[in-house]
């Protein structure tokens, strides 16, 4: 079965960012695209992808997400400039290996990972989601598997969670309840409030 490697770009460019913060060549920070290199180097010798894509995140501000409940992901802070700055030579890198880019406006990127992995799946085709977000384990089935970065036992660099069980082991129910889960203990890291006194 040929297999298709799905990137969440936020999430790995973020543990490169924080990683290698001090990194510059010639004055322009560097380390983000330094560890980004490192990671995706890692997936493709671990996975030996048929296909890649990659996806995006936008502006808070410019999220649907955001319309529905105003303070969503309110406690994060703004993505720090000498982040900023290199997300266009991250962008270079995936061209440069011919990955294609996804960032739709209003859309998070599990939106397009999601999406992307539902399509990809019914072709018949392995996929494996590279992300760092436990919210993406609810499309765990047949053909989908969840890579968590830095997640990985003893000796593996990813969390591997291929079938309901492994998603059961890491947050206690089955993949299709995830969001019912969330829905009920709210997401302190995107400032969704659970129900009170659970």
């Amino acid at each position: 079965m040929k297999r298709a490697v799905l990137l969440d770009v936020s999430a790995i460019m973020y543990r490169a960012y924080f990683a290698n913060m001090n990194f510059r060549t010639k004055n322009e920070p560097t380390g983000a695209v330094y560890g980004f290199i490192n990671t995706l180097l890692s997936i493709i010798k671990e996975f030996n992808p048929d296909y890649m894509a990659a996806a995006f995140d936008v502006k808070r501000s410019s999220l649907k997400r955001t319309e529905i409940y105003g303070d969503y992901k309110s406690n994060r802070q703004s993505t720090p400039e000498d982040l900023v700055a290199q997300i266009p030579r991250i962008e270079e890198v995936l061209d440069a290996f011919n990955i294609n880019r996804y960032r739709i406006e209003s859309y998070e990127a599990d939106d397009i990972l999601g999406s992307l992995a539902k399509k990809i799946a019914k072709d018949d085709l392995e996929v494996i989601i590279v992300t760092g977000d436990k919210d993406l384990s609810q499309l765990v089935e047949k053909n989908i598997t969840i890579a968590l970065l830095g997640k990985g036992s003893e000796g593996e660099k990813f969390g591997m969670l291929r079938t309901a069980e492994d998603v059961v082991n890491y947050l206690g129910v089955v993949p299709e309840k995830i969001p019912d889960l969330f829905g009920l203990i709210g997401d302190k890291s995107d400032g969704i409030p659970g129900v009170t006194k659970i």
